[in-house]
């Protein structure tokens, strides 16, 4: 690469190419195109990159052609104030790279995409020549929690998902195009991209589920088989005693597949199976073992059981103790 040709105190305008010679100069570039940062290299005076982005209605997207340094976004700095809450995503192109955030980091292969949070430190290291596009947009422009969108950073989003794949073209053809738009189909377009990245984080949470969550789920469990035999279980009591709302309750059982409702009933009805077939039991009658697991309308219980197990209650019980 040539060294600079042009000015390398303000970012590149829409479409404008960069390229640039010293680590001091693609430093500021960087600083100025994303957030503050610190960025170093091995060989400070022998460092080339080449830096070509646009910015629409705050959504930037930037192509990175640059040697091995390695970047850093650190506590104070995010401490500093007066820089907006972004995230950032990045999608690898040629060479490889680390990042890092969260306590968690992943090698960054060509095709990868990756997503980081400006708010939090971070760590980027090259250790060979790279090229990657990298989208910074406000965080209020993706409608997850930050939460939940902190469990992916620092991880390989989309991977063999097509929605990935549509992600990482966009990126692709977006790069260098937004700059001959009009600002506002530009601006639509980029918010479009937005829009998809978003698509993927949701897809990416749905398939993999916080494991604070699982562990909530497991308690939920346990504590639905302890107190089956109570008339009042339901998704009000069971919400109070983990301190969660009945909504967020709904939540956590629908990604299982199910209802709340519909698990405790499962699990009344196999109660009144085993019952049924326990010779211990013999003399109580249907509607006792029934009510037991607080099924209080006999003629509802015989239904449910019929439609679960394809016998009635009686003609079930009296195949299995009598055969």
């Amino acid at each position: 690469m040539s060294p600079s040709i042009a000015a390398t105190t303000a970012p590149p305008s829409a479409g404008q190419m960069l390229r640039l010679g010293g680590i001091t100069d693609f430093r500021d570039v960087v600083n100025r195109s994303f957030v503050p940062l610190t960025v170093t290299s091995q060989r400070p005076h022998h460092f080339h990159a080449t830096v070509q982005g646009q910015m629409l209605d705050r959504i930037g997207l930037t192509e990175v052609v640059a040697d091995p340094h390695v970047v850093e976004r650190t506590w104070r700095l995010c401490a500093d104030g007066g820089t907006p809450a972004n995230y950032k995503i990045s999608l690898m192109l040629s060479g490889s790279g680390y990042l890092c955030q969260d306590g968690r980091d992943v090698l960054l292969n060509p095709g990868d995409l990756a997503i980081y949070d400006t708010t939090r430190p971070y760590t980027l290291a090259f250790d060979d020549s790279f090229r990657s596009i990298i989208a910074m947009f406000p965080k209020s422009f993706v409608p997850l929690d930050e939460t939940s969108v902190g469990r992916l950073t620092a991880r390989t989003l989309g991977g063999d998902d097509p929605m990935g794949a549509i992600v990482a073209s966009m990126l692709r053809q977006a790069t260098g195009q937004l700059g001959l738009l009009t600002p506002a189909v530009g601006g639509r377009l980029a918010h479009t991209m937005v829009d998809l990245v978003s698509i993927l984080l949701r897809e990416q949470l749905e398939t993999d589920p916080d494991p604070r969550q699982e562990t909530l789920l497991a308690r939920i469990r346990d504590h639905i088989l302890a107190n089956l035999d109570d008339p009042a279980l339901g998704p009000g009591s069971i919400a109070a005693a983990h301190y969660i709302s009945v909504r967020y309750l709904h939540a956590v059982f629908q990604r299982e597949g199910t209802t709340v409702a519909a698990h405790i009933r499962q699990l009344r009805l196999e109660r009144c199976r085993d019952d049924l077939t326990d010779p211990r039991l013999a003399d109580e009658t249907v509607t006792r073992v029934a009510s037991r697991w607080s099924f209080s309308d006999a003629a509802h219980f015989s239904r449910l059981f019929k439609a679960t197990y394809g016998e009635t209650p009686s003609a079930f019980r009296a195949a299995r103790l009598h055969a």
